[in-house]
């Protein structure tokens, strides 16, 4: 039996409680992923993986030994990767996670500009929200808002958790009028129409600082909408105030096609100042030329 194949066919199938998709990612018949696993059982004399019709999960026992091997399995790859590379080469693979929005907004125009300089390297985006662990599932690089880490993660910051409030200088203009000032006060936002962001289990809520404490707005939404793009549409037709992260509307505010709204305190979607949006990778992976490159870029690229 090549206990090695089997290992790592059990690492996979356990990480994604599924013998398809981990012989899709192998690609190798499921039956071989599961024929080789039972072989690694009855060489242990223990049951790793507890069989339905619908599903496939490890047992007590099987936790605790993918616990142990994993990290093994891991380390063994990234030494694999760093021999495999000449000092000096740029090519092979790339998984690169991102928060979707992030991802094609920011980060993809600075991946096309770096397959550009390294027309080699092969890059594989995952621009979703479901949450990454690094060292599981061929994750490289990930980017994630969030507060910094463990330290067994290595963290560059790529922006603050800044929102902006803004509106399109149309509407800005006829509040403004309505109201009777140019600097709105926190409770003129009850009387303003609002576009709110909420995700599936969630509506995000405003918060404003005042006296170094984050207090809620009392706001009334004329939208609701988890799409972010969805809610850009209709702040640019002028249909309301929104909050966006500063980076989402940078663009915009630079055309003059959104005006960030005057308002007497900072306004957020978070109330707190500790997010932000970290470019996470692990240290022993840096080592690899592909990886450092890819990650000093797109730091490079950001800080400009």
């Amino acid at each position: 039996m090549d206990k090695l194949r089997a290992l790592r066919y059990f690492k996979r199938t356990a990480e994604l409680n599924s013998f398809s998709l981990a012989a899709r990612e192998f690609d190798v018949p499921a039956s071989s992923i599961s024929r080789r696993i039972k072989d690694l059982e009855a060489e242990l004399g223990v049951e790793l993986l507890q069989r339905t019709t619908r599903n496939v999960s490890t047992t007590e026992l099987g936790s605790l030994y993918y616990e142990m091997i994993e990290e093994v399995l891991r380390n063994l790859d990234d030494a694999d990767n760093l021999l495999s590379q000449r000092l000096d080469a740029m090519e092979g693979k790339i998984r690169i996670s991102a928060m979707p929005s992030y991802g094609e907004k920011v980060l993809n125009p600075i991946l096309q500009e770096f397959r550009r300089l390294y027309p080699k390297i092969i890059l594989e985006l995952d621009f979703s929200d479901d949450l990454t662990i690094l060292g599981k599932g061929g994750v490289d690089i990930a980017v994630r808002a969030g507060k910094v880490p463990d330290e067994r993660i290595m963290a560059k910051q790529l922006s603050n958790a800044e929102f902006k409030l803004v509106a399109s200088p149309k509407l800005l203009s006829e509040l403004q009028t309505k109201l009777g000032k140019s600097i709105f006060a926190i409770e003129d936002l009850n009387t303003c129409p609002i576009l709110q962001f909420s995700a599936k289990f969630e509506i995000f809520s405003w918060w404003y600082l005042q006296d170094e404490q984050w207090q809620k707005i009392e706001i009334n939404p004329v939208m609701m909408c988890n799409s972010g793009d969805a809610l850009l549409a209709s702040t640019l037709a002028h249909q309301g105030l929104s909050l966006f992260p500063a980076w989402w509307v940078e663009q915009y505010l630079e055309t003059k096609e959104l005006i960030e709204v005057p308002i007497e305190y900072p306004v957020s979607n978070i109330p707190n100042h500790t997010m932000g949006i970290y470019l996470l990778y692990q240290k022993a992976k840096y080592k690899i030329p592909k990886i450092k490159h890819c990650v000093d870029f797109i730091n490079q690229q950001l800080a400009h």
